[in-house]
């Protein structure tokens, strides 16, 4: 893929993760590279983040390592289609898409299937 088609690529996710931090109940919504990188989108203007620049590398490595161990049962399973773990303080959803994911945090409220869903619409997932 040339710089030109990645660039396009990414000002693509960067208006999809902008069209999803309108959501009311969407904290965060970024594209994460393979090699742990936050590479479109981010938190939500105006909102304080619950981890610090340190620990949201962290999470982005963790993440993409999980993600790829995943693909390991796709075979027999299937694709994943996406994760979700209802914290405390945040929901987590992650859809892989490629190499790559898209990484959202919301609001514990929400119904998690519902989310994915509007999230799925939004992005052409």
């Amino acid at each position: 893929m040339s710089q030109a088609e990645k660039s396009k690529e990414f000002y693509l996710y960067e208006q999809k993760c902008q069209s999803l931090l309108k959501e009311p109940e969407i904290r965060f919504a970024g594209l994460i590279n393979h090699m742990g990188h936050l590479v479109a989108g981010g938190m939500k203007q105006g909102l304080k983040p619950l981890e610090d620049e340190a620990d949201m590398r962290k999470l982005y490595m963790e993440l993409i390592l999980r993600v790829s161990t995943r693909k390991e049962f796709d075979y027999s399973l299937g694709p994943v289609e996406y994760s979700a773990s209802r914290r405390e303080k945040a929901v987590v959803i992650s859809f892989p898409i490629d190499n790559k994911v898209l990484f959202i945090s919301a609001n514990t409220n929400i119904d998690i299937e519902e989310t994915a869903k509007k999230i799925k619409k939004i992005c052409g997932i």
